[in-house]
């Protein structure tokens, strides 16, 4: 059992970056000057900006989870999730980034400590030349061959599936309108912003999330759009809704956006234009 949940745990983060539910990063949150993005961006920018980083730490995540599911690797696998696991805990509590994925990291890392503890003979003549006098002799196979390769399959479907999932229609749910884009004529100010807002991003890395900037405050909102009807609607609070702020339709084209509709705060129709804010304005290039 102690192997067979750090597995579930790597493969389960190793897939998550292959299939972009981890490093995906917001337009919003790249806007920002650096002073003011929280550790949690800064880390999650950091290790998504090389796509090749990212994925060798993905492979190095799943290659240990295999490694573990298997007697003959175990302790090789533990070996190297402890210094793993452990290490994402570390930045979990350095950066602030999220409790319960530090807690999940510890969990992950203790299991796979436990391990090498059962091998404790074996390290011990390993890097203890006064230590033990040979190996212990490995324990007398209790269960079929084919078990835990068949445990391993079925973790590897499950946390391939459900990370595919998580990136594609969880995190994201994509719309005509998602990206950056600069008001260009017209006023909007909904409660949180200071002034009228100047820049609007409609994240594609996070479902239903508006973020609107004015000076140097940005606000999350909640947005919908349904393309059938070129209507878009938007709410004070990102997922839960709340007041429902605005309400109208929208038209595109050529990196324009106009929206038209009526302000519900006020009760006062508005019309936005707006013009897209190229990507490379926002990323720098790798």
């Amino acid at each position: 059992m102690f192997r067979w949940i750090p597995v579930a745990i790597l493969l389960q983060y190793g897939f998550a970056k292959i299939f972009g539910a981890q490093f995906t990063i917001l337009d919003s949150e790249l806007d920002k000057p650096m002073g003011t993005v929280s550790g949690f961006w800064l880390t999650w920018y950091y290790f998504g900006y090389s796509p090749v980083f990212g994925t060798l730490i993905a492979l190095a995540q799943i290659g240990l989870g295999i490694a573990l599911a298997f007697r003959r690797t175990a302790l090789l696998g533990a070996a190297g999730t402890v210094r793993l696991l452990g290490g994402i805990a570390v930045l979990n509590l350095s950066y602030g980034i999220a409790i319960d994925a530090m807690l999940i990291a510890l969990i992950g890392a203790g299991c796979a400590a436990y391990v090498l503890w059962r091998h404790r003979r074996e390290l011990t003549a390993l890097f203890w030349k006064n230590g033990q006098d040979g190996a212990a002799p490995p324990p007398p196979r209790t269960r079929p061959r084919w078990v835990p390769a068949g445990v391993l399959a079925l973790l590897l479907a499950l946390a391939a599936s459900c990370s595919f999932y998580t990136a594609n229609y969880n995190n994201r749910a994509p719309t005509p309108l998602d990206g950056t884009w600069d008001v260009t004529a017209g006023s909007f100010r909904p409660p949180g912003l200071p002034g009228p807002a100047e820049r609007v991003y409609f994240e594609h890395n996070r479902a239903f999330q508006a973020v609107l900037r004015s000076g140097q405050t940005w606000q999350t909102y909640h947005f919908e759009v349904d393309a059938a009807t070129t209507t878009i609607r938007l709410w004070r609070t990102w997922l839960s809704k709340g007041e429902q702020l605005l309400s109208g339709t929208y038209s595109l084209g050529a990196g324009r956006l106009t929206i038209a509709g009526t302000d519900l705060v006020t009760g006062r129709p508005l019309v936005l234009e707006l013009r897209t804010v190229p990507a490379h304005q926002l990323r720098p290039s790798p």
